[in-house]
């Protein structure tokens, strides 16, 4: 990417780029350079046809089009849990974790006043739940420390440096929702420049109720002829 230029020779680009396609617009001040990559890869899917009908092949690529829209438009709901993902603090995560251990703390301490002499299974039935909280506990914050892991390789993945990202672990997830967004935007206004374009498309093959046919015009005039060399004949 960008051969013969000073950032020559770069081999990916950082997903917040995505963000910068809709910036780039053209000379109509409306269509941009997301608008331009999505119509480029929904024309790429009809290219695949090997129908040598020409008609065929422009009713296919219309088709193709539109399963291609729909692809890129899928990309949304594929990422759905990316999104969910979005929503979430992970320090309000960790304080959740931490105030879940600062309870079962409060338990232990009610677990000392237990004695010899007290009647009713109040006590074994906290030390049952402590315990089974306790487990949770561990089960969850190993559970946390994996996906914090699994997010940092994947911002490392797309970002070259996670040290950077380290007070917002999950901003990866704000970028791709936001883009998702963004993409949503722009298949949407794609499909409605399709429809217009089959609109179109469909009203230059209409022909008018007053519109003479030419089929019809050789058969009256072969009539006329007909008429006219039987009136003339003895």
């Amino acid at each position: 990417m960008n051969v013969g230029t000073n950032r020559g020779d770069a081999r990916a680009f950082k997903l917040e780029t995505l963000l910068k396609l809709i910036d780039i617009k053209g000379t109509d001040g409306k269509t941009t350079l997301l608008h331009f990559v999505v119509q480029e890869i929904i024309r790429s899917e009809g290219l695949s046809s090997d129908d040598n009908n020409l008609s065929n092949i422009k009713f296919k690529e219309e088709e193709f089009k539109k399963q291609g829209l729909q692809v890129v438009g899928g990309l949304s709901r594929e990422l759905c849990n990316v999104k969910k993902a979005a929503g979430m603090d992970s320090d309000v995560l960790s304080g959740y974790v931490s105030k879940l251990e600062a309870g079962l703390v409060k338990v232990r301490s009610v677990l000392q006043y237990e004695k010899t002499c007290m009647e009713g299974n109040f006590f074994e039935s906290m030390k049952v739940f402590l315990k089974e909280a306790e487990d949770g506990i561990v089960r969850i914050k190993a559970e946390e420390r994996k996906a914090l892991s699994m997010v940092k390789e994947v911002t490392e993945y797309f970002h070259g440096d996670a040290a950077k990202e380290e007070a917002h672990p999950l901003r990866i997830f704000l970028i791709v929702r936001d883009f998702l967004c963004i993409l949503d935007s722009v298949c949407k206004d794609v499909g409605m420049m399709q429809d217009r374009t089959m609109v179109g498309a469909a009203r230059s093959f209409r022909i008018a109720t007053t519109a003479s046919l030419p089929v019809l015009n050789r058969y009256n005039a072969r009539q006329d002829r007909s008429w006219d060399d039987d009136s003339s004949s003895p």
